[in-house]
């Protein structure tokens, strides 16, 4: 087990503090799109336990993961509208210089959470492949490919503190599908990562940091 959701779990209550603050003045789309990653930040917190270990396997692992996709995709983006970067906000005028990146990784958060919603009965092992469910396991390795140093807070992860030295920016494939068949077929706590590190890599560049 590891200790990268440690940190996260102690941090969670000040990121709700903070959070608070960071909405106080904002309005319409802006705080509409606030509240949106609000929400998504609670699902964060609630789930990294579990994915851990820390906390039992339930069926908020599927209800969080239809939050999140809720809130991305084609919603997230209709949130960003050109101008509403005035007042009370931290988006970062690349948002839309960079809008192709962007929409990417707003597609890529609700193709993983979409994806998470069904693949949570997988429970944190992956789903046997089809013609494999007779299969024992032992030995085998599983070509599921991992995103790298995910190690961030869930105040970093939203985007609620500054990552200490250099961000690491993780993008998924353009595609993501084209790294797996069938991304429903992963274990839980893979597809976990996958949302976690789009969350990071977007904070990254289109987030004003926080400290």
């Amino acid at each position: 087990m590891t200790i990268r959701w440690t940190a996260a779990i102690a941090t969670a209550a000040s990121v709700a503090a903070v959070a608070v603050f960071a909405h106080t003045g904002a309005t319409g789309v802006v705080l509409e799109r606030m509240n949106g990653m609000t929400a998504m930040r609670d699902v964060v917190s609630d789930l990294a336990p579990i994915m851990e270990g820390y906390a039992a396997y339930d069926a908020i692992v599927s209800e969080g993961a239809g939050v999140i996709a809720m809130h991305a995709g084609e919603t997230m983006q209709s949130l960003f509208t050109e101008g509403s970067i005035e007042g009370a906000t931290y988006a970062k005028p690349e948002i839309w210089s960079d809008w192709q990146d962007f929409a990417a990784l707003a597609e890529d958060l609700k193709t993983y959470a979409d994806a998470l919603s069904v693949a949570a009965a997988n429970g944190l092992e992956p789903a046997p492949a089809a013609g494999m469910a007779g299969m024992a396991h032992s030995g085998m390795v599983m070509p599921v490919a991992q995103p790298e140093d995910k190690a961030f807070t869930v105040a970093e992860l939203m985007g609620y503190a500054e990552r200490s030295g250099e961000a690491r920016v993780w993008r998924g494939a353009t595609e993501p599908t084209s790294r797996v068949p069938d991304l429903t077929t992963l274990a839980a706590n893979d597809l976990f990562a996958r949302i976690s590190a789009t969350c990071s890599s977007c904070h990254a560049q289109f987030r004003a940091g926080r400290s």
